[in-house]
This record gives C-alpha cells, sequence and structure tokens, in this order.
C-alpha cells in the first residue's frame, strides 16, 4: 500500500506542478490579445502572428490542465448513479470504466499519435495555413505530453479506486 500511495502523490505532485506552470502561459495569451486588438483598432496594423500565437498558447494551459482537473475531479460526471451507491461499489465501477474507456482511449490515441509526432520533428514541420506558418512539432509534443500526463492521472485515480475497493475506505 505505501508504493500505490508514493505512485499515486508523485503523479499527483507532477500534475500539480506541470498545471501551474502551465497557467502562466495565460498572461502572455492575455498580453498577445491586448496587443493584437491594439494593433489592429489603435494603429489599423494587425499582426501577422497573433492568430497562432493565442491558439498555441491556449493549447498549452488546457491540455497541461486536463490532468490537474482530473485530478481535482473537475471533469464533467454522471453522478446521478454512482452518488448513491455504496464508497466501495461506485469504486468498482469506476474501475471497471478505466480499464474498459479511459485506459484503452488514452492508449490508442497515444500510439496513433506517436509516428505523427516523430515525423513532424524529422520535417520541422510547419502550419500549413495562415501567414505566419509557424512550426508546429513543438504543437504537437506538448499536446502527447498532456495526455501522456492524463494517462499517469489516470493510473493515479485508478489506483486510489482501487484502494476503495479493496479496504473500503477513504480515497487515498
Amino acid at each position: 500500500m505505501k508504493v500505490v500511495l508514493f505512485i499515486t502523490k508523485f503523479i499527483d505532485k507532477l500534475n500539480e506542478w506541470v498545471a501551474r506552470f502551465a497557467s502562466y502561459f495565460m498572461f502572455a495569451l492575455v498580453l498577445t490579445l491586448v496587443y493584437e486588438v491594439v494593433a489592429r483598432y489603435a494603429f489599423k496594423s494587425p499582426t501577422l502572428w497573433s492568430y497562432d500565437m493565442t491558439y498555441m498558447l491556449s493549447s498549452i494551459f488546457l491540455i497541461f490542465g486536463m490532468a490537474y482537473t482530473f485530478k481535482m475531479r473537475g471533469h464533467v460526471a454522471v453522478d446521478l448513479i454512482t452518488e448513491r451507491l455504496p464508497r466501495r461499489i461506485a469504486a468498482a465501477l469506476a474501475c471497471i470504466m478505466a480499464l474498459a474507456l479511459f485506459f484503452p482511449f488514452l492508449y490508442m490515441l497515444l500510439k496513433a499519435m506517436l509516428p505523427n509526432l516523430k515525423m513532424s520533428w524529422v520535417f520541422k514541420e510547419r502550419a500549413a495555413a495562415g501567414t505566419w506558418l509557424p512550426p508546429i512539432y513543438p504543437f504537437k509534443a506538448w499536446l502527447f505530453a498532456g495526455l501522456f500526463l492524463l494517462f499517469l492521472q489516470g493510473i493515479s485515480e485508478f489506483l486510489k479506486d482501487l484502494s476503495v475497493v479493496i479496504t473500503g475506505g477513504e480515497r487515498p
């Protein structure tokens, strides 16, 4: 049980730290948007790069916030059934759903993304649309990393639910 507790605490802290770090990109996003609005409307000189920067910056805190949101149980969930169930049965149901849906889906998604990510880095892929045509291989890398962290957080949540199923106690 100590090993499980160590693993879950490590994953939880990792995702908390990454989400906190990624949240600072929101300031860069706001500055980019303010700069674009001022340049466009005050000086009649819109930028070529703001559109690409805004979706890239927003994707950073969104993708890295997913795992933290999962840890905090902030994702949309249908609790109508599980809140009425005993704790052990609700945790068992969560384990079954994780094994049947969550892990297979994320595994297939990550597996499908990896070759594309490798090729993107090899060819130093750039955006195909827009005027600036920024490099998008870093963009694909942080999307992959964020989904991998979500997968790790899924392991942490699964282990917590499994401990409830086994011990009948509270989630660690």
